[in-house]
């Protein structure tokens, strides 16, 4: 009877952790779906799934093993919660993301311990395939691999007898040109890939050199891949038709690659394994001798588990409290703000809601500024973010201008002075290049007083200033000038600083100190 009541007092201890773990992430899960629901990153909808069948496919190894429940725990779960602190008020989705596999980890440790967790910890690695690619990142990579597939695809087709010439993401097939768009980067097999290469190696090999070398393998494959798809999608273009090679075929030559790359993927394992000592198939325990069952559920301590659960609690509070706290200052609307300033006048443009949408600003101006004298045009753009958290936040232009076609020619730090209270400032600069068209962007970070051109120190001062002054408020001040034919960057920088240091007596009004 007393071990029947002991049961039911773990189950609904249980039962307590898992409703507290669901409500310290709740918010945070449908915006990790979000994340999922965007073409690179799909796969992630099955990863929990692997992560399931490892498990379950070690379950006899597992059964063998007792429970242990270890304080190592506690401390990852405490990592975990600070992560997921610093993610919430610095507004650093990932770190949240990275929070909830986190914790899983931690509460396996603290519940079952050393050995159960050792048994698992592929299964676990695996589960951190939850995490997508933070965006800045995922930007970057999707740019050089799209200027990585144009040129492995130009050399293919020039093997099949194919003229092509690149020109960036551009290829020039004669009679037509394919855009390597973001969508055909290669992003969406280089982590899939990956992902599988992992599972290969785990249970076709047993040398860690060979499991790392078909990891390793995996990503010239996707590269590869990639570049066989651009390719194949040209020879559509030029002997079938444009639209053959855009429509369902494009879709199905996707995916006919993407298998023949798990079957190369296959093969080079294979071949592995036929060199030296012949492997046999690997699982989570290395050890399949049958043993007493030693695991159970009752020897957990209910008391690590009412302490996770508190702890989760404890997290979700603190978040909630100093989220509740923060202030927002008054400020202008900028409905009020000025379409002339100084020799430059100009008319304000708004955004489609979709643009809005992924902005996630409550207030912005967007004003395409024109100096009748000299006829230069400047772009002003302004979002403004009363609260600052994940998933409603500033962010660095670059992912923004890089998606839309431009290439980085050059990006610096650009020391101005500011009029008064901000004086000497340091800010972004770039030169950007679409189509021979070149375009001089600076750019800052303007909260709370500060002028900021580091993503990562503003992520900082937000975490900061949430806890210390109670505000997240700020905004991102975007200035684009296109250079004219022969203009040179640095005579267009000192038009532009001319503008900046105008504008900057009125900005203060609307994004305030």
């Amino acid at each position: 009877m007393q071990s029947e009541k002991s049961s039911v007092k773990l189950f609904i201890a249980l039962g307590v952790l898992i409703g507290s773990f669901c409500l310290q992430f709740h918010s945070d899960f449908g915006n990790l779906v979000s994340r999922w629901n965007e073409g690179d990153f799909s796969y992630c909808y099955i990863v929990p799934l692997i992560f399931l069948y490892l498990v379950y496919s070690n379950r006899d190894a597992l059964m063998r093993l007792e429970i242990r429940p270890s304080m190592y725990g506690a401390a990852v779960l405490l990592l975990a919660g600070f992560l997921f602190i610093a993610g919430r008020l610095g507004s650093v989705e990932t770190l949240v993301y990275t929070a909830i596999w986190l914790s899983v980890v931690g509460t396996v440790l603290l519940l079952f311990g050393l050995r159960i967790a050792a048994a698992n910890a592929f299964p676990l690695f695996m589960l951190a395939f939850i995490v997508p690619v933070p965006p800045f990142l995922n930007q970057l990579l999707t740019f050089r691999l799209k200027l990585v597939a144009s040129s492995i695809a130009v050399s293919m087709c020039h093997a099949i007898g194919i003229s092509a010439l690149r020109e960036g993401n551009i290829i020039d097939l004669g009679i037509t040109q394919l855009q390597v768009a973001d969508a055909c980067s290669g992003m969406r097999y280089l982590f899939p890939i990956l992902l599988s290469s992992f599972l290969v190696a785990y249970f076709v090999l047993k040398p860690w050199w060979k499991r790392l070398l078909v990891i390793l393998t995996s990503i010239p494959i996707a590269l590869f891949s990639n570049a066989l798809r651009i390719t194949l999608t040209a020879f559509l273009t030029l002997h079938v038709s444009k639209e053959a090679a855009e429509g369902l075929s494009h879709d199905l030559a996707g995916f006919v690659i993407y298998i023949l790359s798990l079957a190369f993927l296959f093969f080079v394992s294979i071949l592995l394994k036929k060199i030296g000592v012949k492997d046999t198939l690997s699982n989570a325990s290395g050890n399949t001798s049958s043993g007493a069952q030693v695991f159970r559920f009752v020897n957990m301590k209910i008391s690590h588990v009412w302490f996770a659960a508190v702890l989760f609690i404890l997290f979700w509070g603190v978040s909630m409290a100093v989220v509740a706290a923060q202030m927002t200052p008054a400020r202008k609307n900028f409905k009020e703000f000025p379409t002339t300033i100084g020799s430059w006048s100009g008319e304000k443009t708004y955004l489609d809601e979709d643009v809005m949408n992924s902005l996630w600003a409550d207030d912005y101006v967007m004003i395409r500024f024109r100096n009748v004298g000299t006829g230069d045009s400047i772009l002003l753009f302004v979002p403004y973010y009363a609260q600052q958290g994940t998933m409603h936040t500033a962010h660095s232009p670059v992912s923004c201008l890089v998606g839309s076609g431009y290439a980085p020619v050059r990006r610096d730090i650009l020391n101005t002075t500011f009029p008064p209270p901000f004086g000497k400032s340091a800010i972004r600069q770039m030169v950007l290049e679409r189509d021979g068209q070149f375009l001089l962007v600076n750019y800052w970070f303007q909260e709370r007083g500060r002028i900021l051109n580091d993503e990562y120190r503003n992520k900082w001062y937000l975490f900061w200033d949430s806890v210390t002054r109670h505000r997240t408020d700020g905004a991102l001040v975007r200035l684009e000038m296109p250079l004219a034919q022969g203009q040179s960057p640095e005579s267009a920088q000192k038009i532009l600083d001319g503008f900046t240091v105008e504008m900057m007596k009125i900005l203060p009004y609307y994004v305030p100190m």
